[in-house]
Formats: structure tokens, sequence, C-alpha cells
């Protein structure tokens, strides 16, 4: 879509492409085919076709793991999944029960695992940032607002389209950013909650025959009402302290440094984002920002306590339990999903409404957006083409055609290559799903009904079974953590 057209055109994503040393294989894979070839050839020349015989199941298996793979993963990486999961099982890495007796630091936030070195700082106007000394990064999360994407008419939504891409490629130019991630918080609210508003806002009368028609009429409709979904979509910014440490310093160095840096950077993308029809509403306090970190840890918290107490009494999650395939806490079991493959086929923006409007349960879509430098893009190009020129000499000297996979890969190579050229920026996104249930029952039945939506959706959902803890940071909070 160029910039004179107002027309919404399909587009075609690119594959997830996976290269490696040698025939796609990566160094461990090579390795381990190495390894049975030269088992097998020293158990042969040691022992004849004995020898070759008996060492058969071990020479077998590595040349297997060495070629095969599932989903598109080699099972090494599958293996390696697997050992690290339970390693952290048997030294109690997976369990996490708060201690009340511990004194927490001032200022840090009492979340399991590596989330615990976290400092939450206040800004001299009252929003706050999240500092990861550690990984040398600030984090501010922005509230926003926008027209329903679905409810734009066609003008519109090629124009926003076209905006969301001038975002990206400005993203891609301001090298002090890590990392945006996009995020659409699902959050169902029973019937119950519209009555109680309603009973706070609208001064009630004791006798109901002295209702009016119309009183009687709303409230007979408030009554029918069933639950509704609310839409919280939130904007993690992540810059590195690293890259912008010249501007930190030119600013006064410091907390009071970053501040003003991060200030700048939330500006620049507000900006950004009204030429785009989204507004801004906050860059979030300290209590929003603790509100929807419990909300996610303790969903039964929202419902359950007013705001105001959730805010007073923040104490973080009192139990997480990491299992292979799911999470649990305090009230909650969740699932994260990886989009691994995004439609292979042509398809209109907005093709993602089935997943963010799936269901009446609570679930959150993330996208984590990082931008690639302009010379290391290319660079990655560059290694690309000699793949593919590589593949294709290989496949000539043994008389094979190139599958139609593999020209449509080079071919996107191609396309990539001719838009960095053009100017446009670069950028690698990852997007999550995470489900949320009150019982493990529960919690299956959100599997299907998100699996079905991915189908009309076209995307392929691969669940990151022995990695629920990393994913529930990457897709469920605020901290524009990614996995890909």
């Amino acid at each position: 879509m160029t910039e004179s057209t107002r027309a919404l055109e399909p587009v075609k994503f690119p594959r997830y492409e996976r290269r490696g040393l040698f025939l796609g294989l990566k160094w461990y894979q090579l390795l381990l085919l190495a390894a049975g070839v030269v088992i097998a050839g020293v158990a042969s020349a040691a022992g004849g076709p004995i020898g070759l015989f008996a060492s058969g199941p071990l020479w077998l298996t590595l040349m297997l793991l060495g070629l095969l793979q599932y989903s598109r993963i080699p099972y090494p990486v599958w293996l390696g999944h697997a050992a690290l999961f339970f390693h952290r099982a048997i030294t109690s890495q997976t369990r996490y029960l708060v201690r009340p007796e511990r004194a927490a630091l001032a200022g840090r936030l009492t979340l399991p695992g590596g989330l615990g070195n976290l400092e939450l700082r206040r800004t001299a106007s009252g929003e706050s940032f999240i500092l990861d000394a550690r990984g040398r990064e600030a984090i501010a999360v922005l509230r926003c607002s926008t027209r329903s994407f679905a409810l734009l008419d066609a003008d519109d939504k090629a124009w926003a389209v076209q905006a969301w891409s001038r975002v990206q490629a400005g993203l891609a130019q301001r090298m002090s950013i890590a990392r945006i991630s996009v995020q659409d918080y699902t959050v169902p609210y029973p019937s119950t909650a519209l009555r109680d508003f309603y009973e706070q806002a609208v001064p009630q009368q004791g006798d109901a025959n002295r209702l009016s028609w119309g009183q009687r009429a709303y409230e007979d409709l408030i009554s029918a009402a069933g639950s509704t979904m609310s839409h919280d979509l939130l904007i993690a910014l992540v810059v590195d302290t690293v890259k912008a440490r010249r501007r930190i310093r030119e600013s006064g160095g410091g907390l009071a440094g970053i501040e003003y840096v991060l200030r700048l950077e939330v500006d620049a993308i507000r900006t950004a984002l009204g030429t785009h029809g989204v507004k801004v509403e906050e860059w979030l306090p300290e209590a929003g920002l603790l509100d929807v970190v419990l909300g996610a840890f303790d969903p039964a918290a929202v419902a359950r306590q007013p705001a105001d107490d959730r805010e007073a009494n923040f104490q973080g999650p009192m139990a997480v339990e990491e299992h292979w395939s799911y999470l649990r806490t305090d009230s909650g079991f969740h699932q994260t999903f990886w989009i691994a493959e995004w439609p292979r086929q042509k398809v209109f923006p907005g093709f993602l409404h089935p997943l963010i409007y799936v269901g009446d349960f609570r679930h959150t879509v993330t996208e984590v957006i990082r931008a690639v430098p302009t010379s290391e893009a290319l660079r990655d190009i560059r290694s690309a083409h000699e793949a593919h020129e590589t593949r294709r000499r290989i496949n000539a000297r043994f008389d094979r055609p190139l599958t139609r996979e593999q020209k449509a890969e080079e071919e996107e190579v191609a396309q990539r290559e001719e838009e960095i050229v053009a100017g446009h920026g670069d950028v690698r996104p990852a997007a999550y799903v995470t489900i949320t249930a009150g019982t493990a029952d529960e919690l299956a039945r959100h599997r299907q009904e998100l699996e079905s939506a991915a189908s009309g959706a076209f995307v392929e959902l691969r669940l990151l079974a022995g990695q629920q803890w990393a994913a529930f940071v990457a897709g469920a909070l605020p901290f524009g953590r990614g996995l890909r």
C-alpha cells in the first residue's frame, strides 16, 4: 500500500524463516549428525557388521535427533526446554510462595523470579516508570483509547493502516527505543457491576410504583443485561538506557536523566499515535500500574475489592506455581500461546479480531515489536541471500527443483530488501495470547474456543510448553518483554 492510495488492500505475511549453517540445519543439529556418522564408522571399522548393528540404537538416535523436527522446531530445542524445566522443578524454581515476614525493599516490586529486581519510580509529575537496572531498561506504560477498527469504513481503515506503518517506521529510526508492546486486555464484568453502578449514580426511590415509565424500562433493561466485556488498551514503551546513555548524561544523568529521556520518547510516541487515531489517555501512575499487575496475577481481586483497596494493599501475588502446560496464580489458571505462523494467504487488516473478541472470558492479546537497525537488517538479508544461493547450488548439483515454499521465501527476502532500500524501517513483531480461567476445566474450554478463533483468523497458535512463566511475563504483564 502506498501513501497515495486510500484503498484497503489485502496483505500477506512472510513465513517465520529458520536458516541454518548447511541445508537448513543448525550447528547443534550438524554436531549430532556428525557424531552419529562417526560412531557408526568407528563401530563398523572395529566390529564389522556386528558392531555396526550393535551400536545402531546409539548412532541412529543421534542422527534422527539431528534431522527430525516437530512443528518446525528441532528435537534438541524441545529437549533443551524439557531439561531446563525439570531442572527448575527439582530446584524448586517453579513454585513461589510469598513470605510476609520477610522485609521488602522500598521501591521494589514484590514479584516472583527476576521480576523482583524491577524498581518502581515516580516522576515529578506523578507518573510512574519501571527501572530494570539489571537489564538496563526503563519502561513507561500508557493507557490509550481508539475507535474500534471494525466499525471504521474502508477509507478510514486504509488511512489507519498507513498511519500505523509510519509509526513503526519512526520506531525503527529511534535507536534508544528497544521495544514497544501493544496489549489488549479483555476483562469480563458481570451484570451485577452494571446494577451497582446504576444504584450509585442514580438516587433510588423507595416506592417502585412511583417510578416513571422510562425509569422502569431502564431498570428492566439492566436486569436483562448479561455480562459485558471491557477492553483496556495499553502500550509499554521500553527505552534502552545503554543506547541512550549519552542523552541521559546530557540531561543530568541518573534517575533525572532517565526520566527526561523517557518523557521525550513518550511525547514522541504520543504525537505519532495521534496521527494514527489513537489517543493516549494517561501515562499510568503507580496506582494504575499496580492495579494492572495485580489483575493479571489475581483476577478475582478485580471483582472482589474496590480499586482504592487494591492499590493500597498491593503485595504482589501470594503464590505462583508453574506447570509444563499452564501457570497457576492466586485465583487463576493461565495459558500463554505464541502466534507461530501468520496468515499464509492474503488477508485484510483487522484479521485478528476473532482472537481479540473471542468468548466471554479474560484474555490478553500482546504484540511485542522490536526495531531492527538498518545495518543489522541488511546484514541479515545478505545472510539470507547467501543461504538461498547455497541451497540453489546444492539442488542443482543433485538435480532437485526448488519447492514453491522456497521460491516464496526468496521472493519475500527480495521484497524486504527493496522496502529497506526505499527508506522503510524494519521491525520484528512477536505476538502472544494469554487466556485465564478460574479452574483447570474452564481453562480447557477456553483453549478450545481460542483455537477455533485462531483458525478463523488464519494464524497458528503454539502452546509454549515448559516456558509458561516466561510466556506469562511476555504476554500478560505490561513490561514489554518478548521471547522471540
